[in-house]
């Protein structure tokens, strides 16, 4: 009965010492875990942006293009002139602007 004792008095610190590393190895797991998926999300959100600035640099390109174009056309007065009716609202003076307005009718529902 005495060994008995004995042996239940030295596996209460084995037993202390295995709990204690398998929960150093679990929290080890847990914020490996948790690491690598805030990671795939911060490569998500960057591929992303990524995206989005190409389609940036890809307008900004054809913008350039078509600078390049009119000024190689010489053509700036006429470029000037569509730029300014159609974006800034320009008219000349004494030229009347209709613009065709659809109106609800809620009547006929």
């Amino acid at each position: 009965m005495a060994e008995n004792k004995e042996l239940a008095r030295e596996e209460r610190p084995h037993r202390f010492g295995r709990f204690i590393a398998y929960a150093a190895v679990f929290c080890l797991v847990v914020y490996a875990i948790f690491n690598i998926i805030s990671q795939q999300a911060q490569i998500a959100e960057l591929k992303k942006q990524r995206q989005d600035l190409s389609e940036q640099i890809t307008a900004q390109e054809q913008r350039n293009d078509e600078y390049t174009r009119l000024l190689r056309a010489g053509d700036e007065a006429e470029y000037m002139e569509r730029i300014a009716i159609e974006q800034l609202g320009y008219a000349y003076p004494g030229e009347r602007r209709f613009y065709i307005v659809e109106k609800n009718d809620d009547s006929k529902k």
